[in-house]
């Protein structure tokens, strides 16, 4: 009787393969996850605000003064959206999946000037809120490098409040 045939052989050879089969499925299923996949995963390590059961919201400023189109308007507000959604699931993915569970609403308030976009910016990251200002091409109605929109958030409603509750909605 050879060694190939031998029932040592192969318990030693099922032993092995029993051995490296569990051992791949444990790295495989116990790997570090980068936060991208933690949040696409939905696992939760800690709350960034008080109060995780606040409404979040993205807050869209839109600055009054440059009298733009409601096409130009809603094009602007897109690119601050998605500019927003990109920074949270960069910077916060914990607080963008909480704004995503209530529904990833946006609200559009009215800015009237440059400045008060730039106080607003200064706000939030006072308050550690993200906010993205959307800088306009200069293809169409407005001069190239122009201070549309802001998007401010996604962050809760109770924080939010104390930076643009003031706004009027667009």
């Amino acid at each position: 009787m050879g060694i190939i045939a031998s029932n040592s052989y192969l318990a030693v050879f099922s032993v092995g393969t029993l051995f490296g089969a569990a051992s791949a499925y444990f790295v495989l299923r116990f790997r570090y996850k980068p936060k991208e996949e933690i949040w696409k995963n939905g696992m939760e390590e800690r709350f960034e605000f008080l109060d995780p059961k606040d409404e979040y919201r993205l807050i869209l400023g839109v600055r009054n003064d440059l009298k733009m189109q409601k096409g130009k308007v809603g094009a602007q507000c897109g690119h601050a959206s998605v500019a927003a959604y990109a920074k949270a699931l960069k910077e916060k993915p914990r607080i963008l999946r909480h704004w995503l569970k209530f529904g990833g609403t946006k609200i559009t308030v009215r800015i009237d000037s440059e400045d008060e976009m730039l106080e607003l910016a200064r706000q939030a990251k006072e308050k550690d809120v993200l906010s993205s200002i959307i800088r306009d091409a200069g293809q169409t109605q407005v001069a190239p490098g122009t201070r549309t929109v802001i998007a401010i958030g996604p962050a809760p409603k109770s924080v939010l409040d104390t930076i643009t509750g003031h706004l009027k909605l667009y």
